[in-house]
């Protein structure tokens, strides 16, 4: 197969990670609890949505890195029959490998379900098999795994404790696939510049790479030798696993879009698809995430209490990325009861207030904060610090899709439906409603936001976010993907936070940053206006 031309990622692109994530989950929640019935429609076009959609709750950027793309995702034009005919007999036999993975884990589950009073070890079996046939998968699936085992207020307790495993334990792969990476970046003699523990066991392994911790043996730059750092390799053949998933993916939104009466289309499937394409293709160059990182070390070069790793470029390649180590413990250590109260609301308001920032100051945000890669030091002062890991995944809007956010979140904020529903309808890039459509849509975001006095949209994303795509589908109009895409970056964190801190006010942290957002972007308030951000 011919290998295409090398194109650059723009540092100003835009990548949007899935819209559906929290929608399946929370609707069918509400329909356990007898609260609202569902339309089969509606429930299809939910599940469906996370089903294509979820694993990307983020969007991925590179700087300066290049990555190759394979004749796998390009156009029809540019590939021969027989070209076209081997991707699809690829694909023919990667979606036999899924069916043959995940088939006994279907049966298996009722089965053990049934018999869990008679044969209790049969549900041991059953969720090993799911772990494993999860990580077998790759990584889309494993993406998926670790957003839901963050979500203890959506899924049982058993299963985030069980998928836990994949945060930071995946299945790795050999020493020999590692050493050949090595020699193939710095030679046979690398063993000179590099030393790596004597065990040669990874400390971590993810859907995408291992780390090794070691240190350097030759200083570098502003390092010393004997400085202490973490050695992340790429797993080997991951990238044809994870360009064959994207063109199943993208033929069966296809599929789904052009079902009739469904109006799947509003939710945009094939875009994201292609958008989460965008996050993953890139992430598999760890040159990505090494100016992921500097941008961050930037950004936050005036805080104390949030760090991240200093990336050594000179050992740093496609397939290497050479950091400073960092040790802390593992944020889910102060989810236990047994944890100062204050130390858990400590760190609640801290991974917020970081978000946040990242949102609506930075327009740059860690796409990938689930609990496997935050760790907890102490600065200083005592303070507690925040240090984020695996930044290879990141989510950037542009100016003008920022302002948009900004306005359309501010308008959530202070409950006024109508404006955030025609700011919706307004920032769109292509709708087939009515003028009849959109009044109602507005109409409906206006109840929306009347029916529940008690909360506030940054603290209730996922509420929200059903009854928004239910509003799309049923009165066309396509809702614009960085509106959704942000909420959900602001849902991850909402999560661990309410692990930590259940009672965390989340406007009183996002308020002050949206404003200054609005400075920033020139925009001018009322004083009435302005008396209404007082209240809230």
């Amino acid at each position: 197969m011919a290998v295409s031309p090398t194109y650059r990622l723009s540092t100003h692109a835009m990548y949007d990670y899935g819209r559906g994530a929290r929608l399946v989950p929370e609707s069918l929640k509400r329909y356990r609890a007898g609260g609202e019935r569902l339309r089969a429609a509606r429930a299809l076009a939910l599940a469906l949505a996370a089903l294509a959609l979820e694993a990307s709750r983020v969007g991925a950027l590179c700087d300066a890195a290049y990555v190759e793309r394979s004749g796998i995702l390009e156009g029809h034009s540019s590939m021969t029959y027989w070209s076209r005919l081997k991707r699809a007999a690829n694909a023919v036999k990667r979606v036999g490998i899924l069916a043959c993975l995940f088939t006994p884990a279907a049966v298996m589950a009722p089965l053990s379900l049934a018999t869990k009073n008679v044969f209790p070890s049969m549900t041991e079996m059953t969720w090993d098999y799911i772990l494993y046939s999860i990580e077998v998968a790759g990584p889309t699936f494993i993406k998926l795994s670790q957003w839901a085992s963050t979500r203890s207020d959506l899924f049982p307790q058993e299963f985030c404790l069980r998928f836990a495993k994949l945060q930071d334990a995946t299945r790795g792969h050999s020493w020999g696939d590692t050493d050949k990476t090595l020699r193939l970046a710095f030679g046979d003699k690398w063993t000179e510049v590099i030393e790596l523990d004597e065990s040669r066991r990874p400390i971590g392994s993810g859907c995408i790479a291992q780390v090794y911790h070691g240190k350097l043996l030759k200083p570098t730059g502003l390092k010393p030798a004997g400085e202490e750092v973490a050695v992340k390799i790429v797993h080997p053949h991951i990238k044809e696993k994870v360009e064959m998933d994207f063109y199943i993916l993208n033929k069966v939104s296809t599929f789904l879009e052009g079902l009739p009466r469904l109006n799947l289309e509003y939710l945009s499937m094939v875009d994201s698809v292609e958008q989460f394409r965008q996050i993953m293709i890139p992430q598999l160059d760890l040159r990505c995430e090494a100016n992921n990182l500097e941008r961050f070390l930037v950004h936050f070069a005036d805080n104390d209490t949030v760090n991240f790793p200093a990336p050594i470029q000179e050992f740093t390649t496609k397939e290497i990325l050479t950091e400073s180590f960092i040790r802390g413990d593992r944020i889910m250590s102060y989810a236990n009861p047994k944890a100062s109260t204050k130390d858990r609301e400590e760190l609640a308001h801290l991974g917020v207030k970081t978000v946040m920032e990242m949102l609506f100051l930075y327009d740059f945000i860690h796409g990938d904060l689930h609990p496997g890669n935050i760790l907890v030091t102490r600065n200083k002062s005592g303070e507690l610090a925040l240090n984020l890991l695996d930044c290879g995944i990141c989510v950037e809007m542009g100016e003008s899709d920022h302002k948009n956010l900004v306005e359309i979140l501010g308008a959530f904020i202070k409950r006024d439906g109508l404006l955030a529903g025609k700011l919706m309808v307004d920032t769109a890039k292509h709708t087939r409603a009515t003028d009849e459509d959109v009044r109602i849509f507005c109409e409906g975001i206006q109840r929306i936001c009347s029916d529940d006095l008690d909360n506030n949209f940054l603290e209730k994303v996922g509420d929200y976010l059903a009854d928004i795509c239910d509003l799309a589908c049923k009165h066309r109009v396509k809702l614009e993907s960085k509106f959704i895409n942000a909420s959900l970056a602001v849902e991850i964190m909402e999560g661990l936070a309410c692990k930590l801190h259940p009672e965390m006010e989340v406007q009183k942290v996002a308020l002050p940053l949206v404003l200054k957002a609005e400075v920033m972007h020139g925009m001018r308030r009322s004083a009435g206006e302005a008396s209404k951000w007082k209240f809230w």
